[in-house]
C-alpha cells in the first residue's frame, strides 16, 4: 500500500458511547459531568468528532475508570479504514486529521449559496450519484474529505443545465488550514456555543 493514505478512524457521540457500553446519548451526560469536553474534538457541521486514539483513552477520565470494548473499536476500524492496523489508527491525534467537511461546510464553500437552497441541492446530487458517497458515516452524519467534496463540486458542474458551483477560495483555504469559523464550526447547546 505504498503511497496510499489511509483514512483516520473518527467517532461521534454514538460510537463513543458504544465503545463504553452506554446508550447513544451518554456523551451528553459525560460532558455535563466534566468527563468529556470538546477541546479534543473536531467540530464538523455543528457536531463533535474525536479520534479513535482519544476514544480508547477516554475511559481513564471517568470517576470510575472504564475499559473500552475493543470489539467495538475493531469493528469501527474495519468499517472506516479496512486494512489499517489498530496501532496505526491509535497514533492519529486530532491535530493529524485531514480537512473534513460535512454538509454545512460544503454549502458554505459555494459562492452565493445558502443552506435553504444548498442543502436540498446537495441532497439531490447525492441521490443521483453526482456527488460522491460520504467518506465516513459517523453518528448518522455524512462526512467527506475536503478533496472528495471538491471533486463532488466539479462533478456537479458537469451536469447539463445545472447551476454552476463556484467554490469560495477563502472558505476552502480556511477549511484546509483549520481556521474555518463559518456555519457548522460551533456546537450550539441551549444558547451557548462551544468553539472547536
Amino acid at each position: 500500500m505504498a503511497g496510499t493514505v489511509q483514512k483516520p478512524v473518527i467517532v461521534g457521540g454514538q460510537e463513543l458511547a458504544a465503545i463504553y457500553g452506554g446508550p447513544p446519548r451518554a456523551t451528553a451526560q459525560w460532558i455535563q459531568r466534566g468527563s468529556l469536553d470538546y477541546s479534543d474534538a473536531k467540530i464538523i457541521s455543528g457536531r463533535a468528532y474525536w479520534t479513535l486514539q482519544f476514544a480508547v483513552g477516554l475511559g481513564e477520565r471517568f470517576a470510575r475508570p472504564k475499559e473500552p470494548n475493543m470489539a467495538v473499536v475493531e469493528e469501527l476500524l474495519q468499517e472506516q479504514s479496512p486494512g489499517r492496523s489498530l496501532v496505526s489508527a491509535l497514533a492519529v491525534h486530532v491535530a493529524d486529521l485531514p480537512p473534513i467537511v460535512g454538509k454545512q461546510e460544503f454549502v458554505a464553500m459555494i459562492v452565493g449559496e445558502d443552506a435553504m437552497h444548498g442543502l436540498p441541492r446537495l441532497d439531490h446530487a447525492l441521490k443521483t450519484g453526482t456527488f460522491p458517497a460520504p467518506d465516513w458515516k459517523v453518528s448518522s452524519s455524512p462526512l467527506w474529505l475536503l478533496d472528495s467534496a471538491l471533486e463532488g463540486a466539479a462533478r456537479m458542474n458537469e451536469v447539463p443545465k445545472g447551476k454552476p458551483v463556484v467554490i469560495d477560495e477563502q472558505v476552502e483555504k480556511s477549511l484546509r488550514e483549520g481556521t474555518y469559523a463559518g456555519p457548522g464550526s460551533v456546537i450550539l447547546t441551549r444558547g451557548a456555543s462551544k468553539k472547536s
